[in-house]
């Protein structure tokens, strides 16, 4: 089997649903329910993410895509009447069954806090290696590297926590372990931040810690693409 070769249950949705782009039939079953193009790629996709965490076989993948088709046209029907009514407010629309909501609440609140640490790091690195330094942009390359594996790791536990319809033991392990990988990140932040307020406030002439902790941060950053 080639390394790219798709799944049965890969291939039965591209069966039902098209290839690149959604086919003429899928399309027309789209049209009939009252349901826009837009939904239908985002049924796909959805579709996707659970074959690929095993939430849905080659088998129930009909009966699956059948259920979102007619759930998503129930949506659509009471939209149709919601806009036939007189608007009095925007009213938000709360998902009080949303299974995952504890681990979303979780990242968004990693997110916020990275954010805020990464400022701090960013405005410690300037300070302590002024450009063009190999070493300040050697820690500023190694900052934004941190940034960019860790808002991945936010945006694909949110993609999870918005297309499961369940909790499942894999999608738990899924998201505990993108958690975990943000832990680690800001841990590393964190320990960077501090040995830079060392090294400011001794004068250190030798940067050989912070190098040390440039290494170990370069080796959890490999490790967690490793992981991905």
């Amino acid at each position: 089997m080639g390394m790219f070769s798709k799944s049965p249950a890969e291939r039965k949705l591209e069966e039902l649903t098209g290839g690149f782009s959604l086919s003429e039939e899928y399309k027309a079953l789209l049209r009939a329910n009252g349901i826009d193009i837009h939904t239908g790629q985002h049924i796909r996709n959805q579709l996707k993410e659970e074959i690929r965490l095993n939430i849905v076989s080659e088998e129930g993948l009909q009966t699956r895509l059948r259920y979102l088709i007619n759930q998503n046209a129930d949506k659509s029907k009471v939209a149709q009447r919601t806009e036939k009514k007189d608007p009095v407010e925007d009213t938000p629309v709360i998902n009080l069954d949303a299974p995952l909501k504890r681990y979303e609440d979780q990242v968004k609140s990693l997110k916020t806090e990275y954010d805020a640490k990464e400022k701090i790091v960013i405005n410690l690195i300037e300070k302590s290696f002024a450009p063009p330094q190999i070493t300040y942009d050697k820690f500023m390359d190694a900052v934004k590297n941190c940034t960019k594996v860790f808002n991945y790791q936010v945006d694909s536990a949110l993609n999870i926590v918005q297309l499961a319809t369940r909790e499942t033991p894999r999608i738990d392990t899924e998201l505990e372990n993108k958690i975990s990988n943000m832990k680690a990140i800001i841990s590393q932040i964190d320990d960077l931040t501090n040995e830079l307020i060392i090294n400011l406030s001794s004068n250190k002439d030798s940067n050989t810690d912070v190098e040390n902790l440039f290494d170990d941060m370069k080796d959890l950053i490999d490790s967690v693409k490793k992981y991905d």
